[in-house]
């Protein structure tokens, strides 16, 4: 019996030492985060070629790689 309850105390201490260390690893991720989300030219003449720059921030705390951007 004391053996099991020995087992056991290991075991819960390595776990609550995971779950600990989890958080850390789960929050160092990139957010990409922009100005603003949507913009609308509104009525356009066809064929008029338009441009707009929407602007964005890294707001995550590890580093943000874009390897691919579609438009709509």
């Amino acid at each position: 019996m004391k053996k099991n309850v020995i087992c056991y105390t290991v075991f819960m201490k390595k776990i609550i030492l995971i779950l600990l260390l989890f958080p850390t690893v789960a929050w160092a991720q990139p957010a990409l985060e922009f100005t603003t989300e949507k913009h609308d030219f509104g009525n356009v003449i066809q064929g008029t070629q338009l441009e707009y720059t929407f602007e964005f921030i890294n707001a995550g705390s590890d580093e943000l790689i874009i390897k691919e951007v579609n438009t709509s």
